[in-house]
């Protein structure tokens, strides 16, 4: 029990202690490398205590800073300057353009592009509708531009503004398109459609003769579409005999798309479309019959 008072005797001294504010001499260490770092805490250490504005703030970092003045080593001063940004009436630098992003005033321009840019920046704002410098109307036009860049910028904006009527061109553009980079940008937009959207314009079958595009309607099957109702037997048609083909990126589709549109039932039939499938298939089939649900 005695030691209790000798603990809070040395508790108040280890108080003091931290209170006292460090000497001139702990401000000449700092021109010593070796000793620089422990005085730099030791100054730092004592700025945290003064957390609100009062004169004995004042007056301490008023002598920090007439330390920083006075420093001839750089690297001394960016120390004290470090520290003179806990001073609690230091008043908070302006930014160097203190205009905000927003009042800037809107680009002007009258081509395609240049009105584009301008509603996707007016998107991106959450800006109001009176304020989009293209009509819904104007911007279904533009998804039919020879530049696909620029149709592809149109079909985006217009999947933001309306989605519903983005929907069945993001489909019908799917099917004309040949080139695999072209129909990948495509896809991606139609997997950001709603998927109500994606489903209520999903094609029962593959549009147009490209390889690409027939694998992109397979991959969008296999992760949109519903093997419910009408729907689903249609799907479950078409998808039967795009199984049995060489491998490529259609059938490997096809194949991933299996668990989703058939069950146990087909099982007898699947392993019979699944004979004689070359090594890049085999693995994908098999995978595919051994997730397939119960009925």
């Amino acid at each position: 029990m005695k030691s209790f008072p000798l603990f809070f005797a040395c508790l108040a001294g280890l108080v003091g202690m931290a209170a006292e504010a460090p000497s001139a001499a702990t401000f000449a260490e700092l021109a010593v490398a070796e000793k620089r770092l422990a005085a730099q805490q030791a100054i730092f250490d004592h700025a945290r205590t003064f957390v609100k504005a009062s004169p004995e703030a004042k007056s301490w970092f008023a002598r920090v800073r007439d330390a920083a003045k006075a420093a001839a080593d750089p690297e001394v001063q960016a120390a004290l300057q470090q520290i003179l940004l806990l001073d609690p009436n230091r008043k908070p630098l302006l930014p160097l353009n203190p205009k905000l992003p927003n009042t800037y005033d809107d680009p002007e321009g009258t081509t395609p592009e240049t009105k584009l840019a301008h509603l996707e920046r007016v998107l991106d704002q959450r800006r109001s509708g009176k304020e989009y410098p293209l009509t819904t109307e104007e911007l279904v036009a533009l998804t039919s531009h020879a530049d696909f860049a620029t149709a592809q910028r149109a079909n985006r904006l217009l999947r933001r503004v309306k989605a519903s009527v983005a929907a069945p061109l993001l489909w019908d553009r799917l099917a004309k398109l040949t080139q695999r980079s072209q129909v990948q940008e495509v896809e991606d937009e139609i997997l950001r459609l709603p998927v109500g959207l994606a489903t209520k314009y999903l094609p029962t079958m593959p549009a147009g003769e490209a390889l690409a595009s027939k694998a992109a309607w397979a991959r969008l099957v296999a992760v949109r579409a519903s093997r419910s109702g009408k729907t689903g037997v249609a799907l479950r048609e078409t998808l039967l005999p795009m199984l049995k083909g060489p491998a490529n990126e259609l059938t490997e589709a096809a194949w991933a798309a299996v668990p989703r549109f058939f069950d146990e039932a087909d099982r007898a039939a699947l392993t019979e479309v699944a004979q004689g499938l070359s090594e890049r298939l085999a693995p994908k089939a098999k995978a595919a019959l051994d997730a397939l649900p119960a009925k």
